[in-house]
C-alpha cells in the first residue's frame, strides 16, 4: 500500500487523484466496521487511531520485512490502541 501511494504521488494531478481516492477507500472501510462495533453498543476508536496505530505498522512491518503479520501480532496492536485512554 505504501508502494502505490508514492508511485501514485509522483504521477502527477492524476497519481495525487488516485492515491487521495484508494486512501479515502481504505478509510470507509475502517469507518464502516467501527461504525458496525457502535451499532452493537461498543465504543470504537476514531478511524485516524485505527489507521495510525493498527494498519500502520502492518505496513511498515511487511513493508522493511520486519518479520510476519501473525495473528498474535495483530492482536497485540489491537489490544494497545484499545487500552489508550
Amino acid at each position: 500500500v505504501l508502494r502505490l501511494t508514492v508511485a501514485l504521488s509522483n504521477r502527477g494531478e492524476r497519481g495525487l487523484q488516485a492515491r487521495d481516492d484508494f486512501l479515502a477507500e481504505r478509510t470507509r472501510f475502517v469507518q464502516a466496521m467501527l461504525d458496525r462495533a457502535a451499532g452493537r453498543g461498543e465504543r470504537p476508536p476514531d478511524v485516524l487511531d485505527v489507521l495510525d496505530h493498527v494498519m500502520a505498522p502492518m505496513y511498515i512491518r511487511v513493508l522493511f520485512g520486519a518479520g510476519p503479520l501473525t495473528p498474535d501480532y495483530i492482536a497485540g496492536l489491537v489490544d494497545r490502541l484499545l487500552a489508550q485512554p
